[in-house]
This record gives C-alpha cells, structure tokens and sequence, in this order.
C-alpha cells in the first residue's frame, strides 16, 4: 500500500471505526467481501458462457451473491456515532456517495462508447442522462451500491434523531414512489427497492458485538444457518414451505433487488455476517488475512475501479476458455480477480485519489453553498471536509 493510497484512505469515505482492533476486523471482513465480489461477477460471466450445464457456477452464485449486502452491515459498524452527527456532515457524506454513483457511470459509459457506440447521437445522450436523473440503470455494476448507501445513511440518521419525522418521510417517499408509477416512470428511481434492507442492516450494523465476543461454536452455527436459509429461499417461502431441491436456480441478488422470501433473507444475512467478523478477527494475522486487509483498506477506490474492469478485461477472459467446469477454472478465474485488481489499483492510485479528493471538494462545497443560501451570508457555518470529523 502507497503513501497516496493511504492517504486516500484516511479521508474514511464508506468505513471507517475508531477502534484499532475493530478497525483492522472489518478492514478484512470488507477485503473478504470484495474478493467474493470479483469472483460472484466473473461467475455470473462463466453461467452464462457455459450455459445450461454451469451447475457449479450457478450453486456458487446462489451461495455467495446474496451476501453482497453484508458491506451495509459493515457501513453501520463504522459509524456508531451517525444519530450524533450534524445534519450538514450526514447530506455531504451521501452526496459524496451520490457523485461516486455518477462519476462510476460516466467513465463506464466512455468505455461502452468506446467498444460498442450508439446509432445516434441521440441515443447516446439519452442512455447517458438517465442513469444520472433517474438513479438507476448505471453502465457501470457497482454504481447502484454508492446510491443505496447514501439514502440508508440519511433513512438510519432520521431513524435515530426523529421517529415521528421519518415516519412522515417514509410516508412521503412511499407517495412519491407511486405518483411517479402512475405516470410512467421506472420502477426503481434510485434504486428504491434495496432501501428497506440496506437501512434495516446499516441500523444494526451499528449494535452489532465486537468480533472478539463471538464464540467458535456460535460462528459455525450461524454459517450453517445461513448456509440452509440460502438453499431453501424463493419466492412464496412461507407459502408454499420449504424444499432443499426446489428452484435451485434461484439466486438472492440485492444488486437486482432480488430477495427471495424477505423472511429467509435477512436473518441469513444476520447469521453470514456473524460469522464473517469472526472469520475476519480469527484470520488477520494470517496471509489470507493480511491480503483480505490490503483490499479492505481500500475498498472505496478497489470498488469503483471494479466497475470499469468489469467493463474492460471481465468480457475478453471468457474468449479462451471451455465451456467445461473445473477447479482449476475456478482457482484461475479467482486468482485472475485478485491479482489484476490488486495491480491495477497500485497503478492508479493516484488518480483514483484525485477522482476522491475532487467529489469530497465537490460535495462539500455544494453543502457550503447550500447552507449559506438558506442561512443567510452572515450565518458564518462552514462544514467539514471530513464527512466523519
């Protein structure tokens, strides 16, 4: 890790906790998390190469996908103080959130330019602004996740500060979502559908136990609980029961606001969580560890930079390969996530850290700005550049 990348880190834009010990457990968690997060995606590539017969990319895919929403959970352990913070610093850091989504779309839709292009004009400047307005419907895989982190942050803060008050925006935002079906527009503006579950998780998030009290025998119980949950959700569980071997080729997916029964999902997300920060806390002096942290500690610039890999280099590694599944496909394929997105970040950390430091100007300035025009120019309130100062 560069002086530059960890300078980038310390500005603590999606996690960060004041606890040394507690820091460097979900700074591996986080790791573990994104290494599952290249390797779900290149899997979801190989399924569709293979095609019906990708039985073993498939029961991957329908272990590890829906654990994608464990990094909200990892969101709330970091900020355990967000009730306590001003209204100015919560708006910034979602704002910041809101303009990753934005600028994670525009340098993916330069490339999709690039390789592919649109018949007019026209047709570019539309599939161009309308991710951006509507908030949803990104060129880029990961821009979804920075825009449902932003609004749990905002849901979690009114949670916490004003029952009554989020109560009438729930109210409020539940109309509007209607009004706007009623007129046509999308289903998911802003990726409305993964609202309730990110919130409800960031919210514990921030109660959940120091990894150090979790025993052994408590962390093997929950994997496996999660484990069960995982095979047996589907749509209609409580229903129609369930069945070990009934739709198999249903996968939990929050990237898709894909739930499954909501009565499996999350208390299996609530299981896989605790045993991963009890994986992470028993495995950071190890290698496996000490690698996990390296990802982990900069998750924020390894994420945005995923987006575009997806878009550059995950199409051109199923040109070569069979359309037979094997270990040695899957340790190539993991070991392909890992190194190239190890290399590429320490190439371009620095412009991965203009690109942080520029949205954090941006945002602040935008929250500046905002203030004194309702304050007044002699209000004299500033606000932080440090989203958790």
């Amino acid at each position: 890790m560069t002086a530059l990348g960890r300078r980038a880190l310390d500005n603590g834009l999606l996690f960060r906790s004041s606890s040394t010990s507690s820091a460097e457990v979900q700074e591996v968690a986080r790791g573990y998390l994104l290494l599952c997060v290249f390797y779900i995606h290149a899997m979801i590539g190989v399924a569709m190469h293979v095609g019906d017969n990708a039985w073993y990319s498939l029961i991957q895919l329908k272990l590890l996908a829906p654990n994608v929403s464990a990094f909200f959970f990892l969101s709330g352990m970091a900020a355990p103080a967000l009730h306590r913070k001003g209204p100015a610093q919560v708006l910034h850091l979602s704002l910041v959130l809101i303009l990753l989504a934005g600028i994670s779309h525009t340098i993916g839709f330069l490339i999709i330019l690039a390789g592919v292009g649109f018949p007019t004009p026209w047709d570019a400047a539309r599939e161009f602004l309308k991710p951006l307005l509507l908030g949803t419907g990104y060129s880029s895989f990961v821009a979804w996740f920075f825009v449902v982190l932003a609004v749990a942050r905002l849901f979690a803060y009114m949670f916490l500060r004003s029952k009554p008050l989020f109560i009438v925006l729930i109210a409020t935002v539940t109309a509007a979502i209607w009004i706007g079906k009623q007129f046509g527009l999308p289903d998911n503006i802003y990726e409305w559908r993964n609202w309730p579950t990110a919130t409800l998780f960031f919210l514990i998030g921030m109660k959940l136990p120091d990894a150090k009290k979790i025993p052994w025998w408590v962390a093997i119980a929950a994997i496996l609980g999660s484990i069960l949950l995982t095979l047996i959700n589907r749509h209609g569980l409580l229903r129609i029961g369930p069945c070990l071997t009934c739709d198999l080729h249903f996968v939990s997916q929050p990237m898709v606001g894909q739930y499954g029964s909501i009565f499996a999902y999350v208390p299996q997300q609530l299981l896989f969580i605790i045993f991963l920060l009890w994986a992470a806390e028993r495995s950071a002096p190890m290698l496996i560890g000490r690698v996990a942290r390296f990802f982990g500690q900069a998750s924020l610039p390894i994420l945005l930079l995923h987006g575009w890999v997806l878009l550059i280099l995950y199409p051109r590694i199923f040109d070569g390969i069979s359309k037979v599944e094997t270990p040695f496909l899957f340790i190539a394929i993991f070991s392909y996530g890992l190194v190239v997105h190890a290399l590429l970040y320490v190439w371009l950390v620095r412009p991965l850290h203009w690109i942080q430091m520029l949205i954090f100007r941006v945002s602040h300035l935008s929250i500046r700005r905002g203030r004194r025009d309702i304050a007044g120019p002699s209000s004299g309130e500033t606000v932080s550049a440090s989203p958790l100062a």
